[in-house]
């Protein structure tokens, strides 16, 4: 998510926004940066995942992880059939197989999850790079009937059809030879997004398709390059964005944090990589979804490894993960994490100066809370009441503006910059 700031101009002078890197936690934030320029770097980042439980070998090409309605839902990659499985977060057990009426399981890849339909891609295309069946099913979570052993009805079922806007070669690859390679999908505002896996470039290529069903060509937005191959990938409700991969020449995994973009581009914000990990210890990580305020899930396939001479199994796992630390507080929401973004405040002045007011220029609830949290995430400053805001007078710098109804959700949000 990116913030408007309007240049306006002021009795005392003009102010614009000034770009520049506005994460404190980069080596070269700007303190007084307003707009982000997508140029903040990072110190080496490095995390320890925490085994939350063994997998199922029912699930033991886990590849698409999902939360939804509270359950979680992993599905094979290949070599099984069309089913969807809802897995047990403390005992490993799975609680139902649902079976996807009407579909075909070629390579399913990764899962998105909109609040009420599922997405599930079958767009894996690695043993030869030139598949033209490449589909995406939608079903409701509400079409999903009671019991361990269940089908959702091929009535039920749309498919999305597409295919690669650029892809104008459809010769027949090596294996693990194409560009057109897909393991990760998130649904955001009505369109479905996909980042590729690239063998070629070890870069990652962001499509855009319609949610809808029908024969659609995926769209090319942008590229990310990734050092590595993206395996999954998952988007909070703020629009924190992470992608997931490993590396083939040293098996080193990672997840990319993404957040702070504008316009429907997620690589143009701010880009934190961080290591996971080898796989030779963890597997090799595929599923990945968000449970809420900056955490989530992981799971691993099986893989079997050959360390000094001897072949060593890494059995199929379900990690825990946490980024909340590397992520501004407006980043981390309290809601279900598929429930759409708080939308962003127009406020002016902008920048403005302690103990000015401050206008809102949005249609807001009758009464808010409203609350400045420093770039360090410390709420220094609240009050109550409607706009306009009569501001504090505390240090000049950055600061984010949260604005809350009476229910403490929060309604819209937004970086200022007093001076």
């Amino acid at each position: 998510m990116r913030f408007f700031i309007p240049l306006l101009l002021f009795p005392f002078g003009t102010a614009m926004a000034q770009p520049g890197c506005p994460d404190p936690q980069a080596i070269n934030y700007v303190p007084g940066a307003t707009a982000n320029d997508g140029s903040c770097l990072y110190a080496a980042t490095n995390y320890t995942l925490t085994t939350k439980t063994m997998l199922s070998g029912t699930v033991k090409e886990t590849s698409g992880l999902m939360l939804a309605d509270g359950r979680l839902w992993t599905h094979n990659d290949s070599g099984d059939g069309p089913f969807l499985y809802q897995v047990d977060t403390l005992t490993n057990a799975i609680l139902q197989t649902v079976t996807i009426g009407g579909a075909t399981h070629v390579d399913w890849e990764d899962m998105a999850f909109d609040g009420v339909y599922f997405y599930i891609g079958d767009f894996g295309n690695n043993a030869t790079g030139n598949r033209t069946d490449l589909k995406i099913y939608k079903f409701p979570l509400s079409a999903i009937p009671s019991g361990s052993v269940v089908t959702v009805p091929a009535a039920q079922v749309g498919v999305i059809e597409f295919a690669y806007e650029d892809q104008t070669d459809f010769s027949p690859q090596t294996s693990n030879n194409t560009r057109f390679d897909c393991e990760a999908m998130v649904w955001r505002n009505d369109t479905l997004h996909l980042f590729t896996k690239d063998w070629i470039g070890q870069q990652t290529v962001h499509y855009t398709l319609p949610a809808t069903a029908g024969a659609h060509l995926a769209r090319k937005r942008e590229i990310l390059l990734a050092d590595g191959l993206i395996t999954g990938a998952d988007m909070s409700a703020a629009g924190v964005l992470l992608l997931l991969g490993y590396r083939t020449d040293n098996a080193a995994l990672f997840m990319w944090l993404l957040f702070d973009h504008a316009n429907g581009l997620f690589f143009n914000g701010n880009k934190r990589r961080i290591g996971l990990g080898l796989a030779p210890f963890s597997g090799q990580v595929e599923g990945l979804c968000f449970r809420g305020n900056g955490s989530g899930y992981i799971s691993n396939e099986e893989l079997t490894v050959t360390v000094l001479g001897s072949p060593i199994t890494v059995p199929p796992r379900l990690y825990a993960f946490e980024v909340a630390q590397w992520l501004p507080p407006i980043f981390l929401p309290t809601k279900n994490v598929h429930q759409k973004a708080p939308r962003s405040c127009r406020v002016s002045p902008n920048p403005v100066r302690p103990g000015q007011t401050l206008v809102l220029s949005e249609q807001l609830p009758a009464n808010i809370r409203v609350e400045l949290w420093d770039a360090g995430g410390r709420c220094v400053w609240q009050d109550s009441g409607n706009s306009p805001i009569l501001l504090p007078q505390i240090a000049p710098g950055g600061y984010f503006l949260r604005v809350q109804n009476t229910q403490g959700e929060q309604v819209c949000a937004s970086r200022i910059h007093l001076h």
